[in-house]
């Protein structure tokens, strides 16, 4: 079951209680937090406190359940912070490897005996002038000088991360506090109780009785949205109330347990699916039926340059609504590539500023936190696949065939994925050099298939061909060769991971 948070102001009734209350729990939370980053049982806390600030055991709960939360995201950002400096430092030693390796080489080639002609082909990317009297072989020293003194940096402040104590910040600010509501209590809540018709009833601690009573109680709580939802949890589930104090109003937040809107789609096997390919400036998407065939395509255009996180996520949730209006009209699944782009991001300054401007910007954890809750607030089935190798396959094999752009092409690879068909490498692309005509085991069935596109992976990389090419046909081509004079009979037969059919589940 998802869960949900529905916000409303607080009756001005309540904001003096809401206030002392707040400042009460304050006290209780910093003693509580350093009590249990010394070591201290929670347990015994939660019987020491009760009698020490005079409040109950489901008061006191609810701040160690909140404590407890704060302290677990601290040593995870922590461990964290502690993966990207290390992740960094590696980058940038691998980047001064390869420029020292290229200086070397420079010198090898100056200091060798072969021929000028041969020893300025080899240095010519370090000698070509580039502003002024500055070299590429200057640049390249200077590079690795600027890069080390980096790395000395991040060394130092990695070792600080690590030898500093943990630091634990509980809210944004002191004003606000939560109370845990759970399934077996009264309207979900035993502290704090709302009615279906807006009643509020607040138990207050035993420190504050004298000046507020026992309970507070407050009416005409109502919230502009999901008041549904609410009224449905205070009598089948869990509800938790969250308080807190912003510009000038108290605001009441409370968090319920939604049920899960049934799945409205039909099944893949017999109807197909949408993959859906998410690239920094586009969105493109590509309907295949049950046979993995092309039935329709489109693209969403997008412009997240110097945007704010607000303009992204509107941008993106615009995009999600429409795509998923699409799987609703063809009641089919959606396909989404399963990535993480944590670790290219801690290579931003080793790829250059136009890939980091892009990688930058690239929202993909919100995009896929926005279309996950767009399907299952319509009932669409989302399905994630490893995205593998994709694009190659895309413009590879769909591009030329369909018509198709690179990033409708992706999408037709991801949703091919989904439904359990294989993708060989085209006989036209396994090898682009019809020169070549050793045999290094592109083909070789004994290897997974994904070893052959990992082979034209490397190919494309050393002939640095645009996207357009593919579209080239001829036996002219550079795409084009003939398999039969490469392969040996011997290993002409299907591939491990590929089948004519698809695999049912």
């Amino acid at each position: 079951m998802a869960t949900k948070t529905y916000t409303t102001l607080a009756p001005q009734e309540l904001w003096k209680y809401l206030e002392a209350y707040s400042k009460l729990q304050n006290v209780i939370r910093e003693d509580l937090k350093n009590r249990l980053l010394s070591g201290d049982k929670a347990a015994s806390l939660v019987k020491e406190f009760q009698p020490k600030y005079h409040i109950n055991k489901r008061q006191i709960n609810s701040i160690r359940i909140e404590v407890e939360g704060a302290i677990a995201s601290a040593k995870e950002c922590k461990e964290r912070h502690t993966k990207i400096l290390e992740a960094q430092i590696k980058s940038a030693k691998e980047y001064v490897k390869s420029q020292e390796k290229r200086v070397a080489d420079y010198r090898k080639a100056k200091n060798s005996k072969k021929s000028k002609s041969s020893h300025l082909k080899d240095a010519c990317s370090l000698r070509s002038k580039q502003h002024g009297c500055s070299t590429l072989l200057q640049d390249a020293k200077f590079g690795i000088h600027q890069k080390k003194r980096r790395i000395h940096l991040l060394e130092n402040k990695l070792k600080h991360v690590k030898d500093s104590p943990l630091i634990v910040r509980i809210g944004g600010n002191t004003n606000n506090f939560t109370l845990i509501g759970s399934k077996d209590e009264t309207n979900g809540n035993q502290i704090s109780q709302l009615s279906s018709e807006g009643l509020l009833k607040i138990r207050v601690p035993t420190a504050l009785e004298a000046r507020f009573g026992k309970y507070v109680i407050a009416s005409g709580v109502n919230f502009p949205y999901g008041q549904e939802d609410i009224n449905y949890a205070i009598s089948n589930s869990a509800v938790s109330f969250r308080f807190y104090y912003k510009k000038q109003r108290w605001y009441i937040a409370v968090s319920v347990n939604v049920q899960d809107v049934p799945i409205q789609s039909r099944n893949r096997w017999q109807s197909g699916c949408i993959g859906v390919d998410l690239n920094p400036s586009v969105i493109g998407w590509t309907y295949v039926d049950a046979y993995g065939n092309l039935k329709d395509k489109g693209q969403f255009q997008l412009n997240l340059h110097s945007k704010t996180t607000t303009q992204i996520e509107t941008i993106l949730s615009d995009v999600a609504a429409q795509l998923v209006l699409i799987a609703e009209s063809f009641e089919v699944p959606l396909v989404l590539e399963n990535l993480d782009f944590c670790a290219k991001k801690n290579q931003l300054r080793e790829k250059g500023k136009r890939y980091a401007r892009m990688l930058s910007g690239f929202a993909y954890a919100k995009w896929q936190e926005i279309i996950e809750r767009r399907c299952a607030t319509r009932g669409v089935e989302l399905i994630k696949v490893n995205p593998a190798y994709s694009s190659l396959i895309g413009i590879a094999k769909f591009m030329r065939q369909h018509g198709l752009s690179s990033d409708t092409a992706a999408a037709m690879a991801l949703a091919r994925r989904a439904m359990f068909f294989s993708e060989r490498v085209p006989l036209r692309t396994a090898y682009l050099n019809s020169a070549d005509r050793r045999y290094d085991g592109l083909l070789d069935a004994r290897k997974h298939v994904w070893a052959h596109w990992n082979i034209l992976s490397q190919k494309l990389k050393q002939l640095c061909l645009r996207r357009h090419e593919f579209y080239q046909t001829g036996i002219n081509s550079p795409l084009v060769v003939m398999l039969s004079n490469l392969v040996p009979t011997e290993f002409d037969s299907k591939p491990k991971g590929t089948s004519r059919t698809r695999r049912k589940s």
